[in-house]
């Protein structure tokens, strides 16, 4: 586990426990019997700590009434109070968290964000107990997902008969270009260079579809990544930032490949 989780689930503890989030939870304590003999959110961490197997009906009774308010309110105090209350899970998630297909970083973002989408997502009404291994094990679930989604991304690439159905017949094309503009810029990779680099048929399936729609077809990331979502507000943006990275990462592979080809002697007299 990265040092920086731990300094985030820590500074998400002192952020649950500030003065200025007293009055929050005086108001959550007239609402949720749970909270009833806490004085303080510092009280309930205290009470979510106790791992013995006789505190667990309180600890569920705990969870589901900071979820709640989760759900209710806009307060950060029950976002950072829910993470800190479950910051040994996370931890321990984050520590089984290897291989390099996404950044460490990204890592430590992915556990905190799938954790806090699972919970204000959690069906309350539906499942009536076992919140807390049905939280743990929803995390998981969704961060190993997401994990296998972005290696067999890596991993996966087109055979040359899928390119010919994708591709248009570029042989007898002419690249014209704006005499403002140099062939290659920093921001920019020329519209033949990326349809070459595709023919070789080495990319794999999500850099084509990321490419054919943002560079070929021009259209927005958010706009395809919203589209690949349909409407899921907290996965479109997770999708958007995991787009963002990965064509980042693309065009810089591009950009180099153009630049060297760019300087290759060419052939003849």
């Amino acid at each position: 586990m990265s040092d920086f989780f731990g300094h985030l689930l820590g500074l998400l503890r002192v952020e649950a426990l500030s003065p200025r989030h007293h009055a929050v939870f005086a108001a959550a304590r007239t609402r949720r019997p749970a909270f009833a003999r806490h004085a303080t959110l510092e009280s309930v961490l205290a009470a979510m700590a106790d791992a013995r197997e006789e505190t667990y009906p309180e600890r569920e009774a705990l969870t589901r009434a900071l979820v709640a308010e989760m759900q209710a309110s806009s307060s950060p105090a029950w976002t950072a109070g829910l993470a800190a209350a479950y910051a040994p899970m996370l931890r321990r998630l984050r520590r089984r968290l290897l291989g390099s297909a996404v950044p460490r970083e990204d890592l430590d973002q992915l556990v905190l964000a799938t954790f806090l989408s699972v919970a204000r997502a959690f069906p309350l009404s539906r499942w009536g107990d076992w919140t807390a291994v049905r939280l743990r094990q929803q995390t998981a679930r969704e961060v190993f997902r997401h994990l296998r989604k972005e290696r067999a991304e890596q991993h996966e690439t087109y055979t040359q008969a899928q390119l010919a159905e994708w591709l248009p017949d570029t042989r007898h094309a002419t690249p014209v270009e704006s005499p403002r503009r140099p062939s290659v810029r920093r921001s920019f990779v020329k519209r033949d260079a990326v349809l070459v680099h595709l023919a070789r048929g080495t990319l794999p399936h999500s850099d084509v579809e990321v490419l054919m729609a943002t560079v070929v077809r021009r259209e927005k990331l958010r706009a395809y990544a919203s589209r690949l979502v349909e409407g899921d507000a907290d996965e479109t943006e997770r999708t958007y930032q995991r787009l963002k990275r990965q064509r980042t990462r693309l065009m810089q592979r591009l950009r180099t490949q153009a630049v060297d080809v760019a300087a290759q002697p060419s052939g003849g007299c």
